[in-house]
C-alpha cells in the first residue's frame, strides 16, 4: 500500500489508515527528488525511513457521541432546508397574489377612467349590435366602477 502526502497531515491521516484496520507494522516515509512525501507498508529506496506511530483503538463514547452530533446537525440542516423551501413557496404565492391584485386594480381603474371620459360610449346588446350608453348609463357605470376600482385598489 502506498500513500502520496504533501503535507503534514499525512502523519494524521497514516494513523488513521492503521487504525482503521490495517495491520500494525511497519511503515516508511520516503521523500522523492522532487520532495514528494510517500508512505509505504515496505521501503521505497535505501533512503526510505521507518517512522514510529502509536496506533491507539477508537473510543466507542466519543464514536456515539460523534454519531449523534452528526445526526442531529443533519436533522437540522434538513430541518432549515425544508423552512427555507416553505419560505420561498410562501413568498412566490404572495408575488403572485399581489401580481393578481395590481392586474384587478389597473382593470378597475382603466373601467373607471373609460367612463368618466364620458362622450360617445359603445356597448354590445345580446343581438350583437352596437349600442350608445345614455347619458343616465354612463353615470350608473361610473358610480359603480368608482366604487369596483375603490375596492380592488384599497388592498
Amino acid at each position: 500500500m502506498i500513500y502520496r502526502c504533501g503535507v503534514t497531515v499525512c502523519y494524521a491521516a497514516t494513523a488513521l489508515l492503521l487504525g482503521a484496520g490495517a495491520e500494525a507494522g511497519d511503515v516508511y516515509k520516503t521523500v522523492d527528488a522532487q520532495g514528494h512525501v510517500t508512505y509505504s507498508d515496505r521501503p521505497l529506496s535505501s533512503t526510505s525511513q521507518s517512522v514510529a506511530l502509536q496506533v491507539t483503538p477508537p473510543n466507542p463514547e466519543e464514536a456515539a457521541r460523534l454519531a449523534r452530533e452528526q445526526a442531529l446537525q443533519t436533522a437540522d440542516a434538513a430541518q432549515e432546508a425544508q423552512q427555507a423551501q416553505k419560505n420561498a413557496a410562501e413568498q412566490q404565492k404572495k408575488i403572485a397574489e399581489e401580481a393578481a391584485q395590481k392586474q384587478r386594480c389597473d382593470s378597475a381603474r382603466n373601467r373607471y377612467l373609460l367612463f368618466a371620459a364620458g362622450g360617445r360610449l359603445l356597448k354590445t346588446d345580446e343581438q350583437g349590435n352596437r349600442v350608445y350608453y345614455s347619458d343616465d348609463e354612463i353615470a350608473a357605470e361610473v358610480v359603480a366602477s368608482k366604487a369596483a376600482m375603490d375596492s380592488a385598489c384599497s388592498q
